[in-house]
């Protein structure tokens, strides 16, 4: 565990590191290993020389292999793998073409085969390359969501498949649980996380999370959720311990009933707009980590900002389980946003706290 009181984190959009910083997001990006680690110390050295004031972390010091791109909001390697073709943006994360696959493929759909599969095997190569010249590897890479990467290779359809042909969206789901499970326990297996690139605040409530990404799910009725695609939610929590669903719809207290079946699930991502009082009362076991809405923290006063805050800190109950993050804002957002969150959040801490506890990330 590595556990932070209150935790506070936060994603800038690929805009903001170009628009800034120069930095850009092409194929070579993710996959070159001199410029990843590159890339990487020099975006941690960024954030830190320009937030470091308000407690996030340690000035880095040298480079480190990772192998993903912690600081962006950026999923799409379980889609490529699957054979969608992927654009690259120099101010943008990488963008999944749909596959649209046909029928008769979408019946006879299998999980992907790591050792053959030629994208897997980029990720390896980079892992060699990384473990040959620095003798580890760290970081992780954002491995999706079950229904996320079936719009992905399926397009529309998809809904179709699960109100008319349950048994093949049921196939479609399935090759996608054991390519998933299947691809994290390699990479877990190669760093010891899975889940830093699916939101930076797991690293400070327990960088051992597995966070499955559901942003599709808000899609969906919670009824269909519940007799379809909770299944997979189960698999995926079986086989992947500390387990954690990431929900960024506005929805999630719609879906809470259904989530609450999902054995041992340790974290939430609460997306903006969610009632919080409900999800904490159906969901009280598990950290809740709140999602403020990146386009309002870009216009917000700094009153609406500290009201906002407040009153989702209170309404997540118990403040041992709760954390705070806004992700993929853009390139305008004003530093002072952020330091009223930083702020606002750590006189919340001071009335639990002799001493308030300044992580942040």
């Amino acid at each position: 565990m590595n556990k932070i009181f209150l935790p506070v984190t936060f994603v800038f959009h690929p805009e903001w590191w170009h628009k800034n910083y120069g930095i850009t997001f092409g194929r070579d990006f993710f996959y070159n290993p001199d410029l990843r680690v590159e890339s990487d110390f020099k975006m941690r050295n960024i954030l830190y020389e320009r937030f470091g004031r308000f407690g996030t972390d340690e000035k880095p010091v040298k480079p480190r292999p990772c192998i993903g791109a912690t600081y962006l909001a950026a999923g799409y390697i379980i889609s490529e793998m699957f054979g969608c073709k992927i654009e690259y943006y120099k101010d943008a994360s990488p963008s999944v073409l749909p596959e649209m696959l046909s029928d008769e493929k979408a019946d006879k759909i299998e999980p992907v085969n790591l050792k053959t599969n030629a994208v897997f095997n980029q990720v390896s190569e980079l892992m060699d390359k990384l473990k040959e010249k620095f003798g580890y590897v760290t970081g992780d890479i954002n491995w999706q969501g079950i229904l996320n990467v079936a719009l992905d290779i399926r397009g529309q359809e998809i809904f179709v498949d699960m109100a008319e042909k349950p048994q093949r969206a049921r196939r479609i789901f399935s090759s996608i649980t054991e390519t998933i499970i299947e691809f994290v326990n390699y990479i877990r297996g190669e760093t010891g996380t899975s889940s830093i690139s699916v939101n930076r605040a797991v690293e400070y409530v327990n960088p051992e999370i597995n966070l499955h990404s559901n942003c599709s799910v808000v899609m969906v009725s919670p009824k269909t959720y519940k007799d379809i695609l909770l299944e997979y939610d189960i698999k995926l929590s079986r086989a992947l311990q500390p387990y954690g669903i990431h929900h960024d719809g506005n929805n999630l207290h719609l879906h809470a009933d259904g989530y609450a079946e999902v054995p041992n699930v340790c974290f939430f991502d609460v997306g903006w707009g969610s009632d919080i009082s409900l999800c904490r009362k159906k969901l009280s076991g598990a950290f809740l980590n709140l999602r403020y809405d990146p386009v309002k923290m870009r216009a917000a006063s700094s009153e609406e900002l500290e009201e906002d805050i407040l009153r989702m800190l209170k309404e997540s109950g118990d403040p041992d389980k709760t954390g705070f993050c806004c992700i993929n804002m853009g390139w305008d957002v004003p530093d002072k946003n952020i330091e009223t969150v930083y702020s606002t959040v750590d006189k919340y801490r001071k009335k639990f706290l002799s001493k308030p506890v300044l992580k942040n990330g």
